[in-house]
């Protein structure tokens, strides 16, 4: 039986930036770094265990022109990951993190500039 191929999983800039801009909301609203801290720890547990195999197995954000280029969801939590994959290098972009219903082509229009 063949071996299940593991995906990195990447960060980018603007990912590493959405996620410590919520850690210091929640940890500045609810004035506790500990829950801050617990949030980031589990986004990036359940980030690392559903898209480091079998990342396409989330649907592609359908509004051009992040669905040309192939951008997809994933929903952890009240969380909505933005990302792609890149097969040849076996890696995946976190590209944002955004709270559930917030505008996802604004954010990731302001990613793209």
């Amino acid at each position: 039986m063949d071996e299940i191929q593991r995906y990195r999983v990447i960060y980018t800039e603007t990912a590493i930036r959405d996620i410590e801009e919520k850690a210091d909301y929640i940890a500045a609203q609810f004035r506790a770094p500990e829950l801050a801290e617990t949030w980031y720890l589990r986004l990036r547990a359940e980030i690392q265990r559903n898209l480091s195999t079998f990342p396409r197995k989330y649907p592609v954000y359908h509004v051009e022109p992040w669905e040309s280029k192939d951008v997809r969801l994933f929903t952890a939590r009240n969380d909505v990951v933005l990302y792609s994959v890149d097969d040849q290098e076996h890696a995946v972009y976190i590209r944002g993190v955004c709270t559930r219903g917030r505008d996802l082509a604004a954010h990731l229009d302001q990613e793209d500039q």
